[in-house]
């Protein structure tokens, strides 16, 4: 009996999914997104990024200047070379599936090497990345909160960057986490002080969320245009989660990988 049992879902199993098979129509499924890696997103000479969908008669296309890709733009046929900052998306096309949604991937120009960092404010002892010199240690973070390299925090963060000698600082970029379903919002906003003169005090409201988002990384990008010897920086994580949010009300987590100085 457990046999004809056995054997009875077999065949209705098998007959279920050719039924299925045969009502399943091209452009009926889309293509997963192409896999993009870089050999590092901090541009020093030159990067290198590989695209891959490990598929049969897929191609692979791509824009370098923010815009979304189509067949009309270049195809990616070898691991590309660049020396520039910007963002790169990819998407994925075949002649029997509908196209992929697009992989983005921004490259930044490597910072100046600061000399030290001395912090205010601690950071969460879970997510403390890897030691105080994390946030200008020249190295980004995936998407992952959990990957060392982002630092969390449930408070203002606040933290001077000092160099050896007097620097030109063209621009701070502050690159952050946002990821509300894990409670990790954008800052409120970013304060520079330089060389502790108050006068030079410069802020950036960061705008607030109005939903669910995909999780990202972003930045901030503040104009310094100064010879400097420090700046002391203060990143405002959001003090009272929206009523949107499941935890509204509630102090958000803020979350750091790199402030690159250029």
């Amino acid at each position: 009996m457990r046999l004809l049992l056995v054997f009875y879902c077999l065949v209705f199993f098998n007959c279920t999914q050719k039924r299925s098979t045969q009502f399943l129509q091209p452009n009926q499924v889309s293509l997963a997104q192409p896999r993009v890696v870089a050999n590092s997103t901090l541009i020093d000479s030159f990067v290198t990024i590989k695209a891959n969908l490990k598929l049969d008669d897929v191609s692979i296309y791509y824009t370098s200047n923010g815009e979304e890709p189509s067949r009309s733009t270049t195809k990616y046929e070898h691991p590309i070379k660049v020396s520039n900052p910007g963002t790169f998306k990819f998407k994925a096309y075949h002649t029997d599936w509908n196209p992929s949604e697009f992989t983005a991937l921004t490259l930044y120009k490597k910072g100046l090497d600061a000399d030290t960092i001395v912090w205010h404010s601690k950071s969460s002892e879970k997510y403390k990345g890897q030691g105080e010199n994390t946030l200008i240690n020249q190295t980004k973070a995936s998407l992952n909160f959990s990957d060392p390299q982002w630092v969390g925090f449930d408070t203002i963060a606040s933290a001077t960057v000092s160099f050896k000698d007097n620097t030109f600082v063209k621009l701070l970029t502050v690159s952050y986490l946002n990821d509300a379903g894990s409670w990790i919002f954008p800052p409120e906003s970013i304060t520079v002080i330089l060389n502790e003169d108050i006068s030079t005090k410069k802020t950036e409201t960061i705008k607030s969320l109005n939903s669910l988002t995909a999780r990202k990384m972003e930045t901030v990008k503040i104009p310094i245009e100064a010879e400097v010897k420090s700046l002391r920086v203060e990143v405002h994580n959001l003090q009272s989660i929206p009523e949107w949010h499941e935890g509204h009300g509630t102090k958000a987590w803020l979350f750091m990988d790199e402030w690159i100085l250029n």
